[in-house]
């Protein structure tokens, strides 16, 4: 399966049947989700979104299910903040 996603760095393995806590990614990361299609090598990709995290993990896994050949990559955005507040984002986890 070609479909990265995100998941917490200290989070315990998870079980292979298991899905993604969808609201643990919102809550942490983003509401808003962004699914990049990579085609082939020569750079032609695509994204879709702004999604809920449930949706877009949803259509990532649909599509690879039918082009399993491509990657899909399950991307939060952000919600817009100052340098200072995503910096600190990243210092609170290496506390």
């Amino acid at each position: 399966m070609a479909l990265m996603y995100p998941v917490q760095a200290d989070a315990p393995e998870p079980d292979e049947e298991s899905e993604p806590a969808f609201e643990e990614l919102a809550a942490e990361l983003s509401d808003t989700w962004l699914v990049r299609v990579e085609a082939d090598d020569e750079g032609d990709d695509v994204s879709f979104g702004p999604l809920a995290a449930r949706a877009a993990f949803e259509l990532a896994v649909e599509l690879d299910e039918r082009r399993p050949e491509w990657t899909m990559f399950v991307v939060p955005l952000h919600p817009a903040g100052t340098a200072e507040e995503l910096i600190a984002l990243f210092d609170e986890d290496e506390d």
